[in-house]
């Protein structure tokens, strides 16, 4: 069964329950209010009646031919009319006249003549005993409250489905759109013109269709960025060595060299895409123990300072003179490390500078490599640890890697429990502020 029409039986059901109460209620209040009604019409005519009888006790000195006197009384006119039911006693409580009953279901209203009881006079008493005209008024109220209750039911059954409709409408399109992203359609979105539980389920969905497009974007990015990054290296060597087979180019220790240089670029991408998947699933292993990151950075720029010659760059460093001591894992850091300076390395323009500066804070180390132009800009700082994005439109590999590595580097300070963060250099061109703590 469908959650709307469960929900429409369900209130249904409860508004016919509601009604139905309320007719119970409303008949059983009537009963008691008619019972009531007659009871106190009866004790008033029951005082007339106990004076009528009490003179006709003076004037015989008991009831007897009292039968006689009563239809008289019946033929008078301005009199109420004694009923057939009426019920006389003595005062020992013997019938005399009427109906025989028991006292409790009698309605008694005393005879007095000089202050002393004589008589009693009485009417039955309670449902079982109605006159006529009660019944008729009684029969008629039932059929009035049956009359409106049937169109009261034909509107709760009417608003019921308006109400479950209305209330069900945007879960069934909630329902609608999480099909169509089972299904890979992640475009369509669903109107938020609500603004309860409900309309928050609406907004969670859409912003779920938006982040499954996103991410399904850039799945496909990321395969068409991989595939081409592959296909290059694989590309340059399948030349290379159809060369040497075919005897175009002879095996020389160069064209060697050259094949060995493909592949290491090809292992690094490799080696950074498994690197990169570890860290995502959270897979990937650090050792951590206290180490000196003073010492550590200053090994990785000393390592590079020949590289920096070679590209015509100036390389300023500025670090403490004392030990930074870090808890940290020295071979992931080292890789953050040599990503950031490679990184300033391939971008930074001949004759340019890289400055590299480090300083001790209250919860640990500040790192700051800030390089001259070219610079990078505001939207595309945004985006420069997503995977496989790089600045440059182009994909000339002589400018960059494979765009991993700083989405690595990201991975690698957060394991630390750190930030990193690109802004622009005051050199005019980029710079990346790594902070870490002493504890990771």
């Amino acid at each position: 069964m469908r959650l709307r029409t469960r929900m429409f039986v369900t209130l249904l059901s409860v508004c016919t329950v509601l009604v139905l109460t309320m007719a119970v209620l409303f008949q059983l209040g009537f009963e008691r209010g008619l019972d009531r009604f007659l009871l106190e019409r009866q004790q008033s005519l029951l005082q007339q009646w106990s004076q009528d009888f009490a003179e006709y006790h003076a004037e015989h000195g008991d009831f007897a031919g009292i039968s006689l006197r009563m239809m008289i009384w019946s033929e008078e006119d301005g009199r109420n009319q004694l009923p057939r039911t009426l019920v006389l006693l003595d005062d020992e409580r013997v019938q005399l006249l009427g109906p025989t009953l028991p006292n409790s279901e009698l309605v008694l209203a005393p005879v007095i003549r000089d202050n002393q009881t004589v008589g009693w006079v009485g009417l039955p008493a309670g449902s079982r005993h109605r006159d006529t005209l009660a019944s008729n008024f009684r029969d008629s109220q039932i059929e009035t409250l049956i009359r409106t209750i049937l169109p009261t039911l034909l509107l709760a059954l009417f608003g019921t489905w308006l109400l479950a409709r209305a209330l069900l409408k945007p879960i069934e399109q909630s329902a609608a759109l999480a099909r169509r992203l089972g299904d890979g359609d992640y475009h369509e979105k669903i109107a938020e013109n609500r603004s309860d539980e409900i309309g928050e389920l609406m907004r969670g969905m859409n912003r779920l269709a938006q982040s499954l497009a996103q991410a399904s974007a850039a799945r496909e990015r990321w395969l068409a960025d991989i595939s081409h990054e592959l296909r290059t290296p694989v590309a340059v060597l399948q030349g290379e060595l159809e060369a040497l087979i075919d005897g175009v180019r002879p095996a020389s220790p160069d064209h060697l060299r050259s094949l060995h240089q493909e592949i290491l670029h090809l292992k690094r991408l490799l080696d950074d895409l498994h690197d990169l998947s570890l860290a995502d699933v959270g897979a990937l292993r650090y050792r951590f123990a206290m180490l000196d990151f003073t010492a550590l950075c200053g090994d990785a720029l000393e390592a590079m300072r020949g590289r920096f010659s070679d590209h015509k760059l100036t390389l300023n460093i500025q670090l403490p003179t004392h030990p930074i001591m870090l808890q940290g894992d020295s071979t992931r850091l080292r890789q953050l490390l040599d990503n950031l300076l490679e990184n300033s390395l391939k971008y930074t323009d001949p004759g340019g500078r890289v400055d590299v500066t480090m300083q001790a804070t209250d919860r640990g180390a500040r790192l700051d490599i800030a390089d001259s132009a070219p610079g990078v800009s505001d939207a595309d700082r945004q985006r420069l640890f997503e995977h496989l994005f790089r600045v440059e439109a182009s994909r000339n590999r002589q400018l960059g890697g494979a765009g991993l590595g700083l989405a690595l580097c990201e991975r690698i300070v957060s394991a630390h429990r750190g930030s990193i963060e690109a802004s622009a250099s005051p050199f005019g061109g980029l710079q990346m502020t790594v902070l870490l703590d002493q504890e990771a």
